[in-house]
This record gives structure tokens, sequence and C-alpha cells, in this order.
């Protein structure tokens, strides 16, 4: 014996625009790698900024101390 359904069942996807989570999960590995990628070019970028040493560079727990000027006292000018 068939059973037959009287209307046809639909779920709707939760997505924002195009983008569903299904898309989101198989678009992870690219959008990882070329955030990091972007990340590594702007910090390479900003490496020489006084002010992003400042704020981020010296602040780094291991490579901080790249960025920290040492100045031997007889090299100071006055």
């Amino acid at each position: 014996m068939v059973a037959y359904v009287s209307q046809l069942a639909f779920k709707t996807v939760p997505h924002f625009g195009k983008i569903s989570t299904k898309n989101l999960a198989s678009y992870a590995p690219n959008l990882m790698l070329w955030g990091g990628a972007w990340a590594s070019c702007v910090a390479v970028y900003t490496s020489g900024w006084p002010i992003f040493q400042d704020t981020f560079y010296k602040k780094l727990p291991y490579f901080g101390s790249y960025w920290v000027k040492e100045v031997l006292p007889e090299d100071k000018q006055y």
C-alpha cells in the first residue's frame, strides 16, 4: 500500500542573503587562509610605524622586545 501526502513539506534553510550555514562551512578554510594572509600583510606593512609599535607590537609577550630600542646613556643627545 502507498501512503500519499496531501502537501509538500518544505523546510527553509536559515540564510543571510545568499550565504547559508552550509555555504559558510564550505568557504571557511579559504576565508581563514586569506584572512591570515591579509593580517600578515598588515602586520608587515605597519611594523615600521611608531604608533603601531607603541600600541600593538611592543606589548606582544615574546616578540615585543624586538621593537624596544635601548639607547646607551653615552649615545643620548641632550
